[in-house]
């Protein structure tokens, strides 16, 4: 099999199997973010992602790191024209 491909799965399995854990370490969680290792332990420190340290070693919840990653949602133009709709239908109410 050539070397290349090799590496691919290689890389594939181990996506996989982060994927499947509930607990990431500062290597895991880089992998999933797509930033480096040094960065996450950064945001960790400046508390701008929820992480647990136990023995000098950071860890992090993959259910709080998804709520992190969605927590600021921008609404559709659907939903904001159906908002403005209802308001002014409201409005002209009183």
């Amino acid at each position: 099999m050539n070397e290349d491909l090799k590496q691919a799965l290689g890389e594939i399995k181990r996506s996989v199997i982060v994927m499947m854990k509930n607990v990431w370490n500062v290597s895991e969680l880089a992998l999933v973010l797509d930033v480096s290792e040094s960065r996450v332990r950064h945001m960790a420190a400046e508390q701008v992602i929820p992480a647990y340290k136990q023995n000098g070693s950071l860890y992090f919840k993959r259910e709080e790191i998804e709520a992190w990653q969605t927590r600021h949602r921008t609404a559709s133009k659907d939903e904001i024209n159906s908002k403005a709709a209802t308001y002014c239908a409201t409005r002209r109410l009183k």
